[in-house]
């Protein structure tokens, strides 16, 4: 447990992190570079806190900075009691950062309070993925780097100019539409940046920077700086007093702490504790009156002594659990210049899994909610396992005094005092999506929530039709909402409603498909076919019915005349091609012989009614005249009906 904190809270916070970041060493210290889910609620204060952050609020006040700052808003709150606990998750084969993330803390066995975030410049702000992660309660502590997607580096001189101020207020408006604290970087570790300026033109330009979020009235950030022991220290390259951006423009010291023990060229060969690397960032945030995060930290396993990793990870964690200033700890799962993963071996995991859910790493409260199932049709059972919520600065799966779980379909929520059990059933019996929510308190008052969201599908809806139609075969194809759930497509089809011929087709587990066409053979040509289709899926069944007719010699329905005057006419008929490019006309005579006919007319080949028309001219007044259509295809002809027409005198 912290015994005290260097700001005056305000209110909460939540994290995350997207982008796979590569993570190089290139000078002596800990290293720096690239690779590397319930909101807990503000908790009462501690009288002795109180007094200690109001007399350095009421000290530090009347100090004015050299340079004008930007006007600062009220500070949010992260609401801490302890060490604030996080980590970096790599998506690997996950679907998505969200999915790693929540796979890594069923592993772990607990919910992060932080979130690694690292954006570019271009980036749409938030990031895809970071309003999941801060649904799911975890604090973002994100970066946004000076850089485009595309790889174009932005000189910090343009910033500090106001070149890019545009593209800041976007940034700024994204932020603060998340609705919580962030802890946001400008392009952390500058030491290592390279290409983007002097170490005078990055101060510049994160004043800039932190000027426009202000103007734009955003109140939800904590200006986090985050640098490596580099500059602590190290005998090469600009120092941190080089590139501190000034008090008035920094709410956090940030530090990138790393044991290489020698893992990549030009990185440190020792192997150090957590005091060595981080043990003058801590001097450094003392000194400025800043609370200390650590963004990121991490070690390799050593080769001759499989357990060292472990005892570092538990080691490391007594130590900043030690330092007062240190407010959170996120741990970098992720295979950068090195392999700095909690589970290298399975001694870390389990020695990761052990600080994880240790009292000193819940810095709040937290809530914890799981369901044995969040998909199926009605009625569907679920288990709720909300056993692993704990009370700020107790181990996982303690500390709570009261808690309420409200499964969000109408029904009375069930309440208990205590931890929560590990199975709380409910039936929804209804179909809809359904947001179920666990609230949990602690003794100090603290509150956290987690949500699950629970889908009871409806039957399949379902669209059938036949294509690719011949003389003698057929396409059959369904598209079906299976809802979300998995399921099954029969096709039944047959000269009558009796069918005789059928077929399956399994379809995914998805909110929409089409199905692998069912290829009907050994049809009669000129047939019409009837066709019955059923899908089903654990919610329901639904069948729909169609016809089709195969291809053939075309067909006529009715025949007509009409605007007939004294000497003329117009015939008209429908005619089903029947799938095969068609020639119809009219046969026409003043007897039943007929005798003359009007122009072939090409019709396309198509399997439904199409109308034909004809104007006849040259007829005598008063005389009755006999007509019929006739058709040809491929496949054969057909003559309709001797009709008659009288002319008028």
């Amino acid at each position: 447990m912290h015994a005290m904190h260097w700001r005056a809270p305000a209110r909460t916070l939540v994290r995350t992190r997207t982008r796979t970041h590569t993570r190089t060493r290139i000078r002596t210290g800990a290293g720096t570079g690239r690779s590397r889910t319930a909101h807990a609620t503000p908790r009462p204060r501690r009288a002795g806190r109180v007094g200690l952050v109001a007399l350095l609020l009421a000290t530090t006040a009347v100090l004015v900075p050299l340079v004008p700052a930007p006007a600062a808003a009220a500070e949010p709150d992260l609401a801490p009691s302890g060490l604030l606990f996080g980590a970096y998750v790599a998506q690997r084969s996950a679907p998505s950062v969200e999915a790693a993330t929540a796979a890594f803390e069923e592993r772990v066995g607990r919910r992060l309070e932080l979130h690694r975030w690292y954006s570019r410049w271009d980036e749409t702000m938030p990031p895809s993925g970071l309003r999941a992660s801060v649904a799911a309660g975890r604090t973002p502590v994100l970066s946004i780097e000076p850089r485009t997607l595309a790889g174009t580096r932005l000189s910090w001189a343009s910033v500090a100019r106001g070149d890019h101020d545009a593209r800041i207020r976007a940034q700024a408006t994204g932020v603060a539409s998340l609705g919580v604290p962030v802890l946001l970087a400008f392009h952390h570790e500058p030491e290592l940046a390279g290409t983007h300026g002097t170490p005078a033109e990055f101060r510049a330009a994160w004043r800039r920077y932190v000027e426009v979020f202000r103007a734009a009235g955003v109140t939800n950030v904590l200006w986090t700086w985050i640098v490596t022991p580099t500059v602590l220290g190290g005998t090469t390259g600009p120092t941190a007093t080089d590139l501190y951006p000034g008090d008035d423009v920094v709410d956090r010291v940030g530090l990138d702490a790393y044991n290489w023990a020698g893992c990549a060229p030009g990185v440190p060969t020792a192997w150090r504790s957590m005091a060595t690397i981080a043990g003058p960032a801590r001097d450094f945030a003392r000194a400025h009156g800043k609370p200390l995060l650590l963004a990121e930290w991490g070690s390799v396993e050593d080769a001759a002594d499989p357990g060292r990793k472990a005892a570092w990870l538990r080691e490391s964690l007594a130590t900043l659990a030690s330092w007062p200033e240190v407010e959170g700890a996120l741990y970098f799962h992720q295979h950068g210049t090195c392999p700095w993963w909690t589970d290298s071996t399975a001694t870390t995991a389990a020695a990761f899994t052990e600080i994880a859910n240790s009292p000193t790493a819940h810095g709040r409260t937290s809530a914890w909610l799981r369901a044995s199932t969040v998909l199926g049709g009605a009625p569907l059972a679920v288990a709720f396992d909300a056993s692993r919520s704990a009370g700020a600065g107790t181990a996982t799966g303690s500390g709570v005094t009261t808690w309420r779980l409200d499964p969000g379909d109408g029904t009375p929520p069930t309440t208990g005092t205590g931890t929560p059990p590990a199975v709380l059933a409910h039936t929804y019996r209804t179909a809809g999506t359904f947001r179920a929510r666990l609230d949990v308190t602690d003794a100090a008052g603290g509150t956290a929530t987690d949500q699950r969201t629970v889908t009871v599908a409806a039957a399949p809806t379902l669209e059938v039709a036949a294509r690719a139609v011949t003389t003698t075969g057929a396409e059959l194809v369904a598209w079906v909402d299976p809802d979300g759930l998995t399921g099954m497509v029969r096709f039944e089809w047959g000269t009558s409603t009796a069918y005789g011929a059928t077929a399956t087709a399994s379809v995914p587990a998805v909110t929409y498909a089409a199905t692998t066409p069912v290829v009907a053979t050994g049809l009669a040509p000129s047939t019409t076919y009837a066709v019955r289709v059923t899908a089903a899926t654990a919610a329901g069944t639904t069948t729909r019915s169609t016809t089709f007719s195969t291809a053939g010699a075309p067909t006529t329905s009715t025949t007509w005349a009409s605007g007939t005057a004294r000497t003329s006419t117009t015939l008209g008929a429908t005619v089903n091609p029947r799938l095969a490019a068609t020639s119809a006309w009219f046969e026409w005579g003043p007897t039943a012989a007929l005798g003359a006919g009007t122009a072939p007319v090409a019709l396309s080949a198509v399997g439904y009614d199409t109308t034909l028309t004809t104007a006849v001219a040259g007829l005598a007044p008063g005389t009755t005249y006999h007509y019929r259509l006739v058709a040809r295809n491929a496949h054969g002809s057909v003559a309709g009906p001797v009709r008659t027409v009288t002319t008028s005198r």
